[in-house]
Formats: structure tokens, C-alpha cells, sequence
């Protein structure tokens, strides 16, 4: 029998290439994605039962029905295996224990760090001032600095009321009015950034400004003949006290104070939120994130929008209880360019505007010129939406790549959430989320947020990489919304029937929003002023 001789020629080896590149390579070098997907199809909690005209209560997975919602930071106790709630001084505790002793205030290309010892210090000194001088309530009218934090820290620390008033830089428009409605017995401003004889009609029992340390030197007393006191703020912790003053607080008073949005008619509402609230909104949003995603003391944490926004100051306090390192931008606000924020910083999580997200999109997508622009970004939102994973690129990406955020290579999270019910606010969709992923090459949380709640309301799961079907919603001018995912494990969510919004829609549960839970300022069922749908999947969405 003769035997067969196999010969190859070069079409013959070109092909066998092509189908190994074809069939093994992608087995050989194919990764999981970042999450299962059958984890994204069940996101919230949701009870057997309903009332009348109500959906179901959704909740978190994490605080499923039979479990408490989250309420406390789960402290050690006196008592054996029991734990204690906490309150806002015990923040700055654990900012001690687990961090690795610094802050850092970013002032254009200058970066400062501070010694959370020293900022103790300081905590206790600007405390025992107030303590000596009898204020009750003190008034921050100050940027994202060492001061903001510092100065609200001592008020929990000596139990004084804090009123944060609504900061954005360069505008002080309509700061006076807002002061006249607290009357607080202690007002902090930045030098320079609200004149004297405009506060002193309010007769706080003292004025303490802030100033840079190239002004220092001029004097900033107050007039000769005036009857208003004013100090400056780097005199008094120079005689810094260093003891805890061990205060009794009561968990449930008012220990922080916000403005709502203007209305129509140019009013504020105030709304009052208790060291209960406010702990519950840093242990919730703690507890929400995945245990690798979690803020670890290896972090540097920037608050990119304004700490006056109750939503970033939660955030940052959770970054600050976890040990992160928190830098702090004064050029910080609801509208500010990212990239400058972060300059000199090299960040690993944010909390930023939808304003200045939406922004900086724009300005990237005019980057994309070329057709290997858009090849580049096709192929990453690809892999980001099919395989479930963040695209990190490779040389043959970076070949003529166009430009990028330049906000430091090792950012992995980016926070930001729409404000519910606001006029002004700027709702992003699943594509504009999909294409931040592939341009900050890192994991964006979308939520929502409202001004009464401590925390965010609801927020995507991270690894939520999902592009919706784009439809028609009654949210901005002509721009649509993304869903913003399940429950935070403080509160729970059901909606009530509204006019044409009933919880037995044949496309699912749609009403207004109404939300319950030891983050919600007051403690009582509170409606956010939407309506509202829930998706299949347990995520709301704008109905």
C-alpha cells in the first residue's frame, strides 16, 4: 500500500495561522469580565408583599428583608460582642487608626500635606475656641480645603451645630440673605471672599477668616470703632489644645445644617441632619461597594465637586473613615474642569458633577479627529459593553491616540450622581457613561442623589458596564437618562400610584419616589419629587 506524503505549501501554512489566530488565541488570552452577568440581573431586594397603589419595597442585597438597614459604623462596644453606632467624631477617629497620617491641599501646582495629628490638633484648638467664646452654631462658607474639614470636625468634636453654606468659587451672590436665615454665632470665610460690613448687620458674635499664607501678614482685625469681632483663623490653632474634649452628643439633635436648592422664588429650604443621619450615610455608602472596590488606606481621594454638596461630603468622610488619603482642590465646584482639580495629585477615586463630567466629554470627543480615533474607541466600548470588562489599552492603542483626561494613571473610580428634581441638573445617559469608562479607562458609578438624604439614594452597581436602549424620557433638553441602579443599604424605595404612573404598568412598577430609612433626614418617609420606574433587572430608573 503507498504510502501518503502531505506536503505544505506557503497558502497552506497561511491558513493554518489564520485559524489558530482565530480559534486559540482568543481562547488563549480571553479574560473573565469584571462581574458575572447574571449578577447585574437581580440587583435590589424586593418584598413579597405590596400595598394598594404602592410597588413593592426594594432594598439592597445587602440589607435584604429581615435585616436591619444600615445604620451605624458597627463600632466596638463596652459590652462583649456588641457594637455601637458612632457619630461623626468617630470619622476623624478612624481617619487615625487605619490611615497613614496625612491630607493633602492641592493650591495650583502646590501640594501640601498634612499631618492628621497635626489637623488633630487643630481640630481641638478651633473646638475649645468655640467652647470659650459660647457659640452654639458656626457658618463654613469655605472651598474644599484642610479648614472646611477641620472647622466641621471641631464642631462635632465640642457638639456645636455646623451650617454648611452653599460654596461654588468666584460666586458669593446671595451669601448674605442665606446668613440672615441661620443668624449662626460663628462665621468662617475665606479672607477677601465676603467683605466685613456685609456680615456685620447679621452680629455674629465672631467673624473668623481664612488666609493664605502670603497675606498673613496684613492685618485683618476688624476696624477701629468697630463693634464686630473678627479673628483670623491661623492664630487661634497656633495655641492648639491636645485632648479630646469627650463630649456627650446627643445622636439624634441637629448637628448639620444644609440649604436646599433655590427655588423659584429664590428661597432655600433649611434641612437638619443628626450625627445618626450623617453616620449612616458614610456606613451605607461603605457597605456598598464590592469588597475589591472598597476605599482602602492605599487610596488618594479627591472631591472633584464642592463639599457644601451633602453627597461629596459623604463620600469624603467615607474615604477618610476607610484611611484614604484625601486631597482637597479649592478650585473644586459644581462646574470645574477635572483635569485641573487633579493636576499634581495622581488620584485613585473621585466624586465629581454630571456638569463637569459632561464637560470634559465634550471637549474629549472634539479630540477624535482621525478615523484610527474612532477605530480605538469603537473596539474598547466593545469590549467594555461585551466582554464586561474596563479596556486598558496597549502600544497599539497608544499609536496616535487621541487626547485623553489627563487625571493620572491610577484612577479606578469615578462617583457622580444626578440630583433628583433639580431643574439644573445634567442627566447623563448609558452612552455618555459607556464612553467616560473607555476615556478615564476606569469604573464610573452613577446615582442619584437629593438633597435630604445623606448619601446617595440609589447607585449603579461598579461593575454595571451595560449600555441601555435609548429611548425617549421626559428628563433636560432633548438629553436622556441612565437608570441609577439599585437601593443604598440605609434606606428602602417603593413608589406610589401618581396620576398616569401606577405600580401595575404592564412595562413595570412605575410613581413617585418615596424613600424611608436612617439616612433620610428626620428619620420619615420622605417623596423625592420624581416619578419614577423600576426595571426589570431592581434598578430605577426615570419613569
Amino acid at each position: 500500500m503507498a504510502e501518503i506524503e502531505l506536503t505544505l505549501d506557503a497558502l497552506s501554512y497561511t491558513l493554518i495561522a489564520l485559524l489558530i489566530a482565530v480559534l486559540v488565541i482568543p481562547a488563549v488570552l480571553s479574560r473573565d469580565p469584571d462581574v458575572h452577568p447574571f449578577v447585574l440581573h437581580r440587583q435590589s431586594a424586593i418584598s413579597p408583599v405590596r400595598n394598594p397603589k404602592e410597588s413593592a419595597v426594594y432594598r439592597s442585597t445587602d440589607t435584604p428583608f429581615g435585616y436591619p438597614l444600615v445604620s451605624g459604623l458597627g463600632l466596638p462596644a463596652a459590652q462583649k460582642y456588641a457594637s455601637r453606632t458612632g457619630d461623626i467624631r468617630d470619622i476623624w477617629k478612624l481617619a487615625i487608626e487605619h490611615g497613614k497620617g496625612k491630607m493633602q491641599s492641592v493650591k495650583g501646582k502646590e501640594v501640601v500635606d498634612f499631618s492628621i495629628a497635626d489637623l488633630t490638633k487643630h481640630i481641638y484648638a478651633v473646638g475649645s475656641h468655640f467652647r470659650d467664646i459660647g457659640a452654639k452654631s458656626v457658618a463654613v462658607y469655605l472651598p474644599n480645603d484642610v479648614e472646611n474639614l477641620v472647622v466641621s470636625f471641631a464642631c462635632a468634636f465640642y457638639n456645636i451645630k455646623l451650617i454648611i453654606v452653599p460654596f461654588e468659587p468666584h460666586q458669593t451672590e446671595g451669601v448674605l440673605g442665606l446668613l440672615k436665615e441661620t443668624r449662626p454665632d460663628v462665621i468662617i470665610a475665606a479672607a477677601g471672599q465676603v467683605p466685613l460690613e456685609e456680615i456685620t448687620p447679621i452680629r455674629p458674635k465672631e467673624i473668623i477668616f481664612v488666609v493664605e499664607p502670603g497675606s498673613q501678614h496684613l492685618d485683618w482685625d476688624s476696624p477701629e470703632g468697630s463693634d464686630q469681632k473678627s479673628v483670623v483663623y491661623h492664630e487661634i490653632i497656633k495655641n492648639g489644645a491636645a485632648k479630646d474634649p469627650e463630649v456627650d452628643i446627643e445622636l439624634n439633635a441637629p448637628a448639620v445644617v444644609i440649604y436646599g436648592p433655590k427655588q423659584k422664588d429664590g428661597s432655600r429650604e433649611l434641612i437638619e441632619f443628626s450625627h445618626r443621619n450623617i453616620v449612616a450615610g458614610v456606613a451605607s455608602q461603605m457597605k456598598s461597594l464590592p469588597t475589591r472596590e472598597k476605599y482602602t488606606p492605599n487610596d488618594v481621594f479627591v472631591p472633584v465637586d464642592t463639599l457644601a454638596d451633602l453627597h461629596t461630603r459623604i463620600h469624603t468622610y467615607a474615604a477618610l473613615a476607610s484611611g484614604s488619603t484625601v486631597a482637597l482642590s479649592s478650585i473644586a465646584g459644581k462646574h470645574a474642569d477635572i483635569e485641573t482639580a487633579v493636576r499634581n495629585v495622581n488620584p485613585t477615586i473621585i466624586v465629581v458633577s454630571p456638569e463637569s463630567l459632561l464637560e470634559l466629554h465634550i471637549r474629549t470627543r472634539g479630540t477624535m479627529m482621525e478615523l484610527w480615533h474612532g477605530m480605538i474607541h469603537y473596539f474598547q466600548a466593545r469590549t467594555l459593553t461585551n466582554n464586561g470588562r474596563i479596556p486598558k489599552g496597549n502600544f497599539i492603542t497608544r499609536v496616535n491616540d487621541y487626547i485623553r483626561p489627563r487625571v493620572g494613571k491610577k484612577l479606578r473610580l469615578v462617583f457622580v450622581a444626578e440630583s433628583a428634581g433639580s431643574p439644573d441638573s445634567q442627566p447623563l445617559n448609558s452612552l455618555d457613561l459607556s464612553d467616560l469608562r473607555v476615556f478615564f479607562q476606569a469604573k464610573v458609578v452613577y446615582g442619584l442623589k437629593h438633597y435630604k438624604v445623606a448619601g446617595p439614594v440609589t447607585q449603579c452597581n461598579v461593575y454595571d458596564y451595560r449600555v441601555q436602549k435609548q429611548k425617549s424620557l421626559p428628563k433636560g433638553p432633548g438629553r436622556e437618562c441612565a437608570h441609577f441602579g439599585a437601593p443604598s443599604p440605609g434606606l428602602e424605595i417603593k413608589l406610589k400610584d401618581r396620576g398616569e404612573y401606577t405600580a401595575d404598568d404592564a412595562e413595570g412598577p412605575r410613581g413617585e419616589v418615596w424613600v424611608t430609612g436612617p439616612v433620610v433626614a428626620g428619620g420619615r418617609e420622605l417623596s423625592l419629587g420624581i416619578v419614577g420606574k423600576w426595571e426589570d433587572e431592581g434598578v430605577l430608573s426615570y419613569a
